[in-house]
């Protein structure tokens, strides 16, 4: 295994560090990269996390899992880089946000995430997904690890690209049922799969890949860390990779698209609703209260659906977001 001057023999793995930016002190910024190398014939995947700097729960469910690989027992290899934008992860936010204040114009896009196949002669994005794409294209299969940003939180949930994207989506579907979180959507429209996001650039690459999102923005959680590192170890198992039985999910809910609900007034807001739970219209997911206590505005389902996002902050504006749901 021979990938960025990294030689990983059968049976071994390595960690280290790849250069990707260089800042205005002359600070070469890395990316963390781990290698596993099997002994026996298999695929490559790519594990990708923390593209986003306030997405901590990738990083420990990544490392989590990979702990438990034995090398001399796996077949195939592992590309695994936890924090896909060092920057962002230093600043602690979702972006790396001392850059693009320093010249918003020449930092768009500020977003890594949605400028891929990127550009390594562009800005600091457009560098990153470009050095990043180089490693995913280099796999057989690839999974992009996410939370919402602060104040969000999901279900563990596989988010698939575009369905024509051409062979690759039909075994990213496929691979997202093996991950066993319980959460499918195959949308056709909305962020998750315009061009230039991750999964949808590596599976028009002939990389199947598709984004996991799970646990809040920001913070770092046992149970999502549990639940995540399982859900990796499954889709290793369903490759054929690594021995055991996958942990099968109670239930698989597959959805078409996203509705997410917004505030008509600011102030408080109460989620009463569980976070999963099935709705139906009609249903009241919280209230908005004033500053009074006096409630402005009940928040209910408008339709059937999942509730598969919670917003997790204490007050809302009016526009914001208050809860999402999964259509089946």
């Amino acid at each position: 295994m021979n990938i960025e001057g990294f030689v990983v023999a059968p049976g071994e793995q390595q960690r280290g560090r790849i250069p990707a930016l260089e800042l205005a002190d002359g600070t070469v910024v890395s990316l963390p990269i781990h290698l596993i190398n099997g002994t026996r014939p298999g695929p490559r995947v790519y594990l990708g996390a923390a593209i986003h700097g306030d997405e901590v729960n990738g990083i420990a469910l990544l490392a989590r899992a990979l702990a438990t690989i034995d090398p001399k027992a796996l077949s195939g290899s592992i590309v695994c880089v936890p924090v896909q934008q060092p920057l962002a992860l230093h600043a602690d936010h979702r972006l790396p946000i001392a850059q693009f204040l320093k010249s918003p114009l020449d930092q768009v896009p500020a977003d890594a995430w949605t400028c891929f196949p990127g550009d390594p002669d562009g800005n600091i994005a457009q560098v990153i997904a470009a050095r990043l794409f180089g490693l995913i294209t280099q796999c057989d299969y690839a999974l992009d690890v996410h939370t919402p940003t602060r104040g969000g939180r999901y279900v563990p949930i596989a988010i698939l690209g575009n369905p024509d994207l051409g062979p690759g989506a039909a075994k990213a579907e496929e691979l997202a049922h093996a991950l066993g979180s319980g959460w499918i959507m195959r949308g056709e429209r909305g962020m998750y799969v315009s061009d230039g996001i991750l999964c949808v650039e590596a599976t028009r690459a002939g990389v199947p890949c598709f984004t996991f999102e799970i646990g809040e923005g920001g913070r770092l959680e046992e149970e999502s860390v549990a639940t995540g590192a399982q859900c990796v170890l499954n889709l290793l198992r369903s490759l054929g990779m690594t021995e055991g039985e996958r942990v099968p999910p109670a239930k698989t809910h597959l959805m078409r698209e996203f509705l997410g609900l917004r505030a008509h007034h600011g102030g408080l807001l109460v989620t009463e609703a569980e976070l999963g739970q099935e709705l139906k219209k009609g249903d009241r997911i919280g209230v908005i209260l004033d500053v009074f206590g006096d409630v402005l505005e009940t928040v209910t389902a408008p339709v059937d659906g999942l509730f598969v996002r919670a917003t997790t902050l204490g007050t809302v504006s009016r526009g914001e977001r208050v809860a999402t749901l999964g259509l089946l």
